[in-house]
């Protein structure tokens, strides 16, 4: 498991090893996989640096993550063609990790447990947050420049307030679920739609938002105790993942809450999708036969394994643009992450 990205934060680790490894006996998989026409390239890290993973991609082709040591990630940015630059940091800042790129080229991400946006221009906004809160996360961010990330409750070890963020900086405490303990953003569409999961008691439930703030719970398996809601496309289609008695499942919630549960891989017990792009194509990852995690597609067409780097054995996807580029890393046999792209070929 990669320890870049907030994964390392307690709601959203747990949130991930919850979905994937909590299952039981496996639901049969519906379809055979697609036969892939895509291959990963792997995006070269800082000089030095054993980790690089990406966390974002817009539809230019513009690449943005962590490249560096697993205590000490730096934010980075990929142009389209694989070139890498290191993003700025105040004096005296010792980590930062970038999340999102949008089409104009503001990037959300952290520096040191602080949200910020990298502006186009290369300065950077520091998202301040309401009282009561702390340290603060900027996930995602769509070309209208609205972000959203949570932030810590003061006093707390693991308590988090969904936020959005205007343009202009503005926060905005997103609503949340009667009894909740915790509210967490993941993504934002095009057009202000906002996927999450919010905590109330033991049970975790994967959450949307209208653009104008409206929260809908999006349900649990039966059975279950978890479902994420960790993409979301322009008519509020929304992806993710839930675990439930028979395995973890990867599943898309229709605008009207419709839930359709998506396939596995031949052999695979459990899958998660994470992100979705204007077409409806969604990208994530499922377990193979062997039990190793593989980046994974869905398309009308069916799941195709995307596969790992040579020499690698488990991959995750965590992007996806319009031109159905995906973005994500693959982890080499010391377990360290390797930044990826998979693009489709002419084969």
């Amino acid at each position: 498991m990669s320890s870049l990205r907030l994964l390392r934060r307690p709601a959203f680790y747990a949130a991930l090893c919850m979905i994937l490894v909590i299952a039981g006996a496996s639901l049969p998989a519906v379809a055979s996989p697609a036969v892939s026409a895509v291959r990963p390239i792997e995006l070269r890290g800082l000089p030095g640096a054993p980790q690089s993973a990406v966390y974002g991609i817009n539809n230019d082709g513009v690449l943005v993550g962590s490249s560096g040591t697993e205590d000490e990630p730096l934010a980075v940015r990929w142009s389209p063609a694989g070139a890498i630059t290191r993003l700025p940091m105040p004096s005296g800042a010792t980590v930062s990790e970038a999340l999102d790129i949008n089409g104009t080229g503001a990037i959300v991400g952290t520096i040191d447990s602080r949200a910020v946006r990298w502006n186009p221009g290369g300065t950077i906004t520091r998202l301040t947050v309401p009282a009561g809160l702390t340290e603060s996360y900027a996930i995602a961010i769509n070309d209208k420049g609205v972000t959203v990330g949570d932030a810590l409750v003061a006093g707390s070890e693991d308590r988090y307030h969904a936020l959005r963020w205007t343009a202009a900086g503005a926060a905005t405490d997103l609503a949340t679920l009667p009894g909740a303990d915790n509210t967490v953003a993941t993504s934002i569409s095009s057009t202000g739609f906002v996927g999450g999961y919010v905590d109330v008691g033991s049970l975790r439930h994967a959450v949307r938002w209208t653009p104008e703030g409206a929260i809908s719970d999006l349900g649990l398996l039966p059975g279950g105790t978890i479902s994420i809601a960790w993409g979301i496309g322009p008519t509020g289609t929304a992806v993710g993942g839930a675990n439930s008695p028979n395995g973890s499942r990867a599943l898309r919630w229709a605008p009207d809450g419709r839930l359709t549960v998506l396939d596995l891989l031949p052999g695979g017990t459990d899958a998660r999708a994470v992100a979705i792009n204007t077409y409806g194509t969604i990208a994530g990852d499922a377990s193979t036969s062997e039990g190793h995690r593989h980046a994974a597609r869905w398309t009308e067409g069916g799941v195709t394994d995307l596969g790992t780097l040579p020499g690698h054995l488990a991959s995750d996807i965590y992007a996806i643009n319009d031109r159905g580029v995906c973005a994500g890393f693959s982890f080499d046999v010391n377990g360290d992450p390797h930044a990826v792209k998979w693009e489709t070929t002419n084969e």
